[in-house]
């Protein structure tokens, strides 16, 4: 999985063959809305729909018939809840990405991302939280961190979304997201397709580890407790 860092459209794809498998429906056959819309905003509802949209899985994309203006900004990314949202403004080259929290009445700030990049950025986000495999664990010390082998880091900005500075990992086989617990240590959520991946974290003792899993029957398992 490290050598799968995705950093542009392709390296995406090949990423989410990688994580998801081949897409379910054609290329080539996407949305017919026609707007004056980035053309990365228009490539990325491409891809979702080839995948039948299962690339998001806790925040969303708003669809492109219903993108809406928000004080001279395009809001395109939305948590499921609506507590944090996205935007850009569509007369800035290149779209630099805006964000704010609606409820604190804020105003809009900039990201550090580009529209091109955030849209890859949350893609890989939402792999880890929608991933069927998951290790979390919280207050883990950076010196801990620092001992995991084979780790590359996401080269893209560090997110205020869940917390300030939140920050993605790829390790062989699996992903991290790993924020601030507001205190000493770290929030960290590793993910992967397989329980098999994650087996290293038992060679972790400092770490008191809640794993969560795919369902092996008919009871829906409750949702990780995400620690943010």
């Amino acid at each position: 999985m490290s050598s799968i860092v995705p950093v542009d459209s392709q390296s995406l794809l090949h990423f989410l063959r990688d994580w998801y498998g081949e897409p379910e429906s054609p290329a080539g056959q996407g949305s017919n809305v026609r707007m004056a819309l980035p053309d990365a905003l228009f490539e990325w509802h491409e891809i979702s729909r080839q995948w039948n949209h299962r690339i998001t899985s806790q925040n969303y994309a708003i669809p492109l018939s219903e993108l809406e203006h928000d004080d001279g900004k395009v809001v395109f990314w939305v948590e499921n809840q609506g507590t944090w949202i996205w935007s850009f403004d569509p007369r800035e080259q290149g779209n630099p990405v805006y964000e704010r929290e609606p409820s604190s009445g804020t105003a809009w700030s900039l990201t550090g991302e580009v529209l091109s990049d955030f849209l890859i950025h949350a893609t890989v986000l939402e792999a880890i939280l929608g991933a069927p495999e998951k290790k979390i664990a919280t207050n883990v010390g950076e010196r801990v961190i620092a001992t995991w082998r084979d780790v590359t880091a996401f080269p893209f900005p560090a997110w205020n979304w869940p917390a300030p500075g939140a920050r993605i990992l790829f390790g062989q086989e699996w992903l991290a997201l790993i924020c601030s617990s507001g205190s000493s240590g770290y929030n960290v959520t590793v993910a992967a397709k397989e329980p098999s991946s994650l087996t290293w974290t038992e060679d972790v003792p400092e770490v008191d580890w809640m794993s969560f899993g795919e369902p092996q029957d008919s009871m829906e398992e409750e949702p990780p407790p995400l620690p943010w």
